[in-house]
């Protein structure tokens, strides 16, 4: 496992844990509330209740601002710990061809080693171009220097 994926893990730990306390401690003053308020009431007495009633509902707009608020705490915590758009590491391997390192570039996830290897090819050419034709402009162990 990576460090950037230990990272948001204990993030997730922390935050998990900070919530479980809000709720234990929320449910204690609720407790210690109904504690206080059964002391004022008689026993067998009916306890007033605050509200006025059922009134209908939030209705179908209350459903679809839910269903929006779910899928923008989602795209959030996605957007935090994520590495882009698609399933793979990192960019350019999202979901079609047009994701890359731009035109003539190839895209695919060993792009990296063929053009390492081209770079390495390359410059070991040029090294050996360099020592056949020697330091004098002439081949290697041509004579004519200095003993």
């Amino acid at each position: 496992m990576n460090p950037r994926g230990i990272v948001g893990f204990l993030f997730g730990l922390v935050a998990v844990g900070i919530l479980v306390a809000l709720g234990a401690g929320v449910y204690q003053a609720g407790v210690a509330q109904g504690i206080v308020d059964a002391g004022r009431f008689p026993a067998g007495a009916a306890v007033p209740v605050a509200g006025y009633g059922w009134h209908g509902g939030p209705g179908i707009f209350g459903i679809l601002f839910g269903i929006f608020f779910l899928f923008l705490i989602f795209g959030l915590l996605r957007a935090a710990f994520s590495r882009g758009r698609g399933w793979g590491p990192g960019w350019g391997h999202g979901y079609g061809p047009g994701w890359g390192r731009g035109p003539g570039g190839d895209t695919g996830p060993d792009a990296w080693r063929e053009e390492r290897d081209r770079g390495i090819a390359d410059l070991h050419r040029r090294l050996h171009e360099e020592t056949d034709s020697g330091p004098g402009g002439g081949p290697v162990g041509a004579g004519g220097g200095a003993r």
